[in-house]
């Protein structure tokens, strides 16, 4: 973080869907101090691919998608591989959507306030969008600055290469260059997504402080009580 503090280990996690976890990886989560998986699919993705969860979790699903027309439903993205600038602009107008009255982000920050709540899982479909920018939203509230939040962005598009390869080697065939290119784009954590976000913010609110503030009621009580309590 900016003050040279780092977020304390296995407290806080993002990932894709908890839909496919084996025996091991329920013994490996389970033995870690996560409380608490927020799932921010929409309710009939939750459904259709139900999380895998295990005793004394907290499971609640709350969609992060602004709304129904910028969705990232897997039948509204593939409403958009027709055409490679379409799907970008699609991207881009997610993301300046994403940070703002959002209902799953105002909840993972009332989770951070929590005293029984030990650890938590924020995820979506594949830990991209919705869980980038809900990633986003908590390393400002623990002080990151803005190079940081874009760093850990992306990760993503080297934590999914190997998944992002698999599905367009399964997708391609039969399909034109210019579709393949609209669904690479749609699978891609690009630089230019995140910084969209984050200039939206700026755009709207000038800094941070004031962003955490009017999005989430967060002064500077509770945002030094929750870094005391996830940073070291």
């Amino acid at each position: 973080m900016a003050d040279g503090r780092r977020i304390r280990p296995n407290m806080l996690f993002r990932s894709g869907a908890l839909a496919q976890l084996t025996q091991q990886d329920i013994d490996t989560v389970s033995s870690l101090p996560v409380s608490h998986v927020l799932d921010y699919r929409d309710v009939k993705e939750a459904m259709m691919r139900p999380d895998t969860l295990w005793p004394g979790i907290f499971y609640e699903c709350i969609p992060a998608n602004p709304s129904e027309s910028m969705s990232v439903t897997p039948s509204r993205l593939l409403s958009y591989t027709q055409d490679a600038r379409e799907a970008y602009n699609f991207m881009h107008d997610l993301y300046r959507a994403l940070p703002f009255r959002n209902k799953a982000y105002q909840r993972l920050v009332g989770w951070l306030q929590c005293p029984e709540v030990t650890g938590i899982i924020q995820h979506c479909a594949i830990g991209k969008d919705r869980t980038g920018i809900g990633s986003a939203v908590l390393l400002m509230i623990l002080g990151a600055s803005r190079n940081t939040v874009i760093h850990d962005y992306l990760k993503t598009e080297t934590a999914l290469a190997i998944y992002r390869t698999r599905m367009m080697a399964l997708w391609s065939e039969g399909h034109s260059e210019e579709e393949r290119q609209a669904m690479d784009c749609l699978f891609s954590a690009n630089k230019d997504f995140i910084e969209t976000a984050l200039d939206a913010i700026d755009e709207r609110y000038g800094d941070i402080e004031y962003y955490l503030k009017e999005e989430f009621d967060l002064n500077e009580k509770m945002l030094a009580d929750i870094r005391a309590r996830y940073l070291a």
